[in-house]
């Protein structure tokens, strides 16, 4: 077994080991056990440092892949399916390695951040084991080379979310936010189960590059309608995980969970993992099927962001641009911008984990005050957490110089590319969905930075009665005691919680990822992370016209050739299977070399309009709120149906609640009455019938059968009694008897005689 292997397991592994020392023994250990929570995971994010070191740096080969596994389940051969085997293995790839570094990372900062954020907790040390559980299954689904196992993990994380979602159990709103988070992703879920079902009917392997190699031989025996479904029905496990139109309304209750939760939600895990499963099945994928997911992400992106303009409580304005953000991602991979949409996986999940962090950080300060119409002025009191939380604020609009711009611009690059080559029309509305989206990040970001700490302090201004500043404070705010605060004002954090929020801000800023900040695709990650082909054309699955490489990213420049999967010779590979060359590179898939060209021409063109729309958003919100030329109350006030719908996020809740939620329970009440009316109807009918029958019976036999039983005996003991009577045993008696019956005797012959 190969050492990087060893060390991935162990790195899966010992999260795991956190989770069962923690859940059991906590009460017994110092500090609940916090210091083995963080421990261990700093031994996690160490050892995967050193496997991105070796991997990304030192390697650098953007086809290195390694994998190991072994058989978990051996049926033998199964009657009318053939020999059947379930393996488990790791496999370590460019993609592994980083997400790897990122998602212990970032658990790592949260585990340190929550040792501040947490302390006083009655349930502290189950809180650190519920974390140690989160990270392994989040590892268990980076490091899985087969789809069953990807799924046995997939809902690990799923149990895990629900245990920390509704972490505050006692409170209502936390158990009920964690059902829906649940109930939800089942149903994605399923349509993901069914969807593996499908490719396993047809290939009997459930490993990602047996399934990549029996289509790309074309033993998919089915229509490519059944191979687009498979794609679709896949894609469903991201829109439930994450958070993807129509199952995106879990995301934002999920705030009901501790705020450290929420960035390990938000940023590296659970939301995570929908984005990376759909590039792991980006092979399979047919072109109609990314029609699909790039219309999902571009509704998914534009609905959220319009949502959060109007939200107060900070928390919730975090979520709803986790969603319109995750819509990016899942918007790239549709459109084909594969790396681009990874790049914005990781450089998400470092600004957004630093924002949640910052809004705990503020929420901690201000002693749980979540609505940000009664903040403002704490720029002054917490400049540590104003500038990282600035930061990461800048990189989530898209601004020049950090992160988030480098990686959103090259998805709407491939945005544009991708609707140039489709004919235009009805997909030129993905780009322009897109950026719209960014006009509103940059709005809702700067109305949430003026509001929060800018201005004077509007704590005093908070009405006494305020109802839904008390909804907030008492469903989402983390119940822990707070000896540590102080009782006079708010406060800069303490250093345990402020270093996860500088390393995260630093993370956030370009030189991270490229020297040059307008990059084009030649940082480390655009190189690393390379495109894999799809199924082109119709029934090409027939036709061996699949996946045999990795292509060159789509913004590279300069002649990068195709390297097999399997680590065949370049040219082998591009010759023997049709690979078209463009502009230097050379692909397995024509249509797909088509996509990344055209949306390398468009580079420019996407920053250019992007920074237009990120400046008209930052200056519109600086004309509301700073300067009040537009007054934000009473422009609420002209347009209000169009602020109520998005205050109350375009009426999704609701209209489950009228839809799904009732007909459910209409269903429910039609199936019980049917229950308690027909079936029990029958069922006692059938019983009063019995029971009528069996009383008439009993009738008869007591009255009839009985009463002939009982009149014979009756008859023949009066006979007896009477009879008894003249058994004396005295001789003149029966003499006299006797004259009584021989006279008597005579009477009747003379009567007979005479008459």
């Amino acid at each position: 077994m190969h050492s990087l292997i060893q060390l991935s397991i162990v790195v899966l592994l010992l999260p795991l080991l956190s989770f069962v020392i923690l859940i059991f023994f906590n009460r017994r250990l110092p500090r609940r056990g916090d210091f083995i929570g963080v421990g261990i995971l700093g031994s996690a994010f160490a050892i995967s440092a050193y496997i991105f070191w070796s991997v990304i740096v030192q390697t650098y080969d953007p086809a290195f892949r390694i994998a190991w596994d072994f058989t978990w389940i051996d049926l033998g051969n199964v009657p009318g399916v053939g020999p059947l085997q379930i393996k488990m293995g790791v496999v370590i790839d460019n993609l592994t390695a980083i997400m790897l570094a990122m998602v212990t990372l970032i658990s790592l900062l949260v585990h340190l951040y929550s040792t501040g954020y947490m302390a006083g907790d009655k349930n502290y040390g189950r809180y650190f084991a519920f974390l140690g559980i989160f990270t392994f299954s989040m590892l268990g689904i980076v490091l899985s080379d087969n789809l069953f196992s990807i799924y046995i993990f997939w809902e690990l994380v799923g149990l895990s979310s629900y245990l920390l979602i509704g972490f505050f159990f006692e409170k209502q709103s936390a158990a009920d936010a964690q059902k829906k988070a649940f109930l939800a992703n089942r149903v994605g879920d399923i349509g993901m189960w069914l969807g593996i079902l499908i490719l396993y009917s047809q290939f009997h392997t459930f490993s990602f590059e047996q399934i990549y190699a029996n289509l790309a031989a074309g033993q998919f025996g089915l229509s490519n309608g059944w191979l687009t479904a498979a794609g679709i029905l896949l894609f469903m496990g991201c829109v439930g995980k994450s958070a993807q139109f129509p199952l995106h309304v879990w995301l934002p209750d999920a705030m009901e969970g501790p705020t450290p939760v929420s960035a390990l939600i938000h940023a590296a895990t659970m939301v995570a993992a929908g984005v990376y499963f759909v590039a792991r099945i980006f092979v399979v994928l047919t072109p109609d099927a990314l029609h699909v997911i790039a219309f999902t992400g571009a509704l998914t992106a534009f609905m959220a962001a319009t949502i959060a303009i109007t939200q107060n409580d900070i928390k919730r304005v975090l979520a709803y641009s986790t969603v319109s953000q995750l819509g990016y991602m899942v918007l790239g991979l549709g459109v084909g911008a594969y790396s681009a949409a990874l790049f914005h996986l990781v450089t998400h999940a470092f600004f957004k984990a630093c924002l949640f962090l910052g809004s705990g950080a503020i929420i901690h300060a201000m002693h749980h005050e979540q609505d940000m119409r009664w903040m403002g002025g704490l720029r002054k009191h917490m400049p540590w957490t104003f500038a990282t939380f600035t930061l990461a604020t800048l990189a989530l609009a898209g601004l020049p110089l950090t992160s988030g711009f480098m990686s959103k611009d090259a998805i709407l690059a491939g945005a544009i590319g991708f609707a140039k080559v489709e004919g235009g029309g009805i997909f030129y509305l993905i780009p322009v969905l897109g950026f719209f989206s960014a006009m509103l990040t940059a709005f809702y970001m700067g109305r949430q930075i003026w509001l929060v700490f800018f201005g004077e302090s509007r704590t005093h201004l908070k009405p006494a009665d305020d109802h839904h500043a008390g909804h907030h404070a008492h469903a989402s705010h983390d119940e822990h005691t707070d000896e540590h605060h102080s009782e006079h004002g708010v406060h800069e954090v303490s250093w345990n919680m402020r270093a996860p929020l500088v390393i995260l801000a630093t993370l956030s800023v370009f030189f991270v990822y490229s020297p040059d900040p307008l990059d084009g695709g030649k940082g480390w990650f655009m190189k690393m992370i390379q495109t894999p082909a799809t199924v082109v054309g119709e029934n090409n699955h027939q036709k061996g016209e699949l996946l045999a490489a990795g292509v060159a990213a789509p913004t590279l420049p300069e002649a990068v050739p195709t390297v097999a999967a399997h680590g065949e010779a370049p040219a082998a590979a591009a010759g023997e299977h049709g690979g078209a060359e463009k502009g230097g590179h050379t692909y397995a898939d024509p249509r797909q070399a088509e996509i990344i060209h055209a949306g390398h021409g468009a580079h420019y063109t996407a920053i250019y309009i992007s920074s237009i729309m990120v400046l008209l958003g930052i200056s519109l919100a600086f004309v509301v709120y700073v300067f009040r030329i537009i007054d934000p109350e009473q422009t609420a006030i002209a347009i209000q149906p169009l602020y109520l719908f998005s205050l109350n996020k375009w009426y999704w809740d609701e209209i489950y609640e009228a839809t799904f939620i009732k007909g459910s329970m209409l269903i429910a009440n039609i199936l019980s009455w049917f229950d308690a009316t027909i079936v029990d109807g029958i069922v006692n009918g059938a019983a009063t019938l019995v029971r009528n029958f069996a009383l008439l019976n009993d009738g008869f036999d007591r009255h009839v059968v009985d009463g002939m039983v009982n009149f014979t005996a009756f008859t023949v003991n009066t006979t007896g009694a009477v009879l008894r009577k003249l058994q004396t045993g005295k001789v003149q008696t029966y003499v006299v008897m006797l004259l009584l019956a021989v006279f008597g005797y005579f009477v009747f012959y003379l009567t007979r005689l005479i008459y």
